[in-house]
């Protein structure tokens, strides 16, 4: 019950202040004035993640080599083979050859004076020799040795080389990193028009 007639007597005095406020005449320099009071700035704080890198990504490259066999197998050689040549056979025999007539010119004296003359040849018949082929030459081949069989070796590829590339991954560290991004402080408000004041004090 105190208490209770304690919280209306603060109550009515401060309606009571508040009737004197309005009846009371304001000071000439107190009409504009603005009012600013300190509110209390929280700090503010982040988690970051950091990623450092620590080894970097390599690629590897291993081969691997080919691989070749030999293969044996038989052939056939062919023999020794001799190659032989007749000559060709040639005689020489007289036949009749019909030359052709014509003309030729030729230095004359005619009048006492020298002139050129053409003079007719009438054609004729002579005696000249020529090569008559009577055999022909021959070239032919006699195999001495006979043929054979024979083992050889010939080298082969069974599996061609190979590049294999093997990547090692990178290894990256992950932490976590907690930062203030606003400290701890305070800051300038506006105050309030018709602050709410219920202690005597104010």
């Amino acid at each position: 019950m105190r208490s209770a007639a304690m919280k209306n007597w603060t109550r009515g005095f401060c309606f009571g202040l508040a009737g004197l406020s309005v009846l009371t005449v304001v000071a000439p320099n107190d009409a504009g004035a603005e009012c600013y009071v300190q509110a209390p700035l929280r700090p503010v704080h982040r988690t970051f993640i950091r990623r450092d890198v620590v080894e970097p990504g390599v690629y590897e490259v291993s081969r691997r080599a080919s691989q070749h066999g030999v293969i044996r197998q038989q052939v056939a050689v062919a023999g020794n083979v001799v190659w032989r040549e007749t000559p060709p056979v040639y005689k020489t025999v007289t036949v009749r050859v019909r030359k052709r007539g014509g003309s030729i010119w030729s230095e004359r004296c005619v009048g006492g004076q020298a002139a050129v003359c053409r003079v007719r040849v009438p054609p004729q018949d002579i005696l000249v020799e020529k090569q008559v082929l009577v055999r022909p030459g021959r070239r032919w081949a006699e195999q001495v040795a006979p043929d054979a069989v024979a083992l050889t070796e010939r080298r082969v590829l069974l599996r061609p080389y190979k590049n294999y590339a093997h990547f090692q991954r990178p290894y990256i560290a992950f932490s976590r990193e907690r930062v203030a991004v606003q400290p701890e402080g305070a800051r300038w408000v506006p105050a309030p028009s018709q602050p709410q004041c219920c202690e005597p004090k104010c």
